[in-house]
């Protein structure tokens, strides 16, 4: 517990310093004009977060143990589909629970805590309600026991998780302008793709991807208009 506890921690602080950079490095392309400040309530998610996050952990662990989900080395393209399939689930399956989250009892029992931010900060991703950790928790191990993985795909999966809930949190657009212009590229979620939504709560539920927002009618019409003022290049 303690060893996964510290990674959280980890993961947090690598994180919120990953958005700092990036927000500095990409000053010219802000999506706000400020930070939103911190609080001592919203800090105290932080920690609950990192807590809920540590005990996922533990419980995805004692499954694996347990043999109700496997990891099977795989040679590297094996490893390359096994990555893409989980990106492709969890994007859908959070597109759906996201949605589920907006509707209007619902949002205003806990989705409503994170939207508190409509200005992002770099510890945004993790201001959270409890049921929301769980529940994103709960989507991935629920994935993980379906379907054996390769363990370099499960840490890439990982890895590209925290990528992009850094980068829809850090206030600017480092994705270039040319983006728009590739056939599959164009897909990717952007920063600028979820501060739209902290902006516009009814648009762009994706994570990874505009896929599903193309496909059921929910991306924000101004969404490349905005991009590209963001972009500036």
């Amino acid at each position: 517990m303690v060893a996964f506890l510290l990674l959280n921690i980890g993961i947090v602080a690598g994180s919120a310093l990953f958005c700092i950079v990036v927000a500095r490095v990409f000053h010219r392309h802000r999506l706000f004009d400020r930070w939103e400040p911190f609080k001592l309530l919203e800090l105290s998610a932080v920690g609950v977060t990192i807590l809920l996050n540590a005990l996922v952990s533990v419980a995805g662990w004692a499954l694996w143990k347990h043999g109700v989900i496997q990891l099977v080395p795989r040679p590297w393209w094996g490893a390359l589909l096994d990555t893409l399939l989980m990106v492709a689930a969890m994007d859908f399956g959070m597109y759906v629970l996201h949605r589920v989250a907006h509707v209007r009892w619902l949002y205003g029992l806990f989705h409503f805590f994170h939207h508190r931010h409509e200005v992002v900060n770099p510890l945004s991703l993790f201001v959270l309600h409890p049921l929301e950790v769980v529940g994103f928790g709960s989507l991935m191990i629920g994935f993980l026991c379906l379907h054996p993985i390769d363990p370099i795909a499960l840490t890439t999966y990982l890895a590209l998780n925290v990528l992009f809930g850094s980068l829809g949190h850090c206030g600017v657009e480092p994705f270039p302008r040319w983006l728009r212009k590739l056939p599959l590229l164009r897909l990717i979620g952007t920063s600028t793709f979820h501060a739209e939504h902290h902006e516009h709560p009814a648009c762009n539920f994706g994570f990874y991807t505009l896929v599903w927002d193309q496909l059921f009618g929910t991306l924000d019409p101004g969404y490349w208009d905005r991009y590209q003022r963001a972009t500036g290049r």
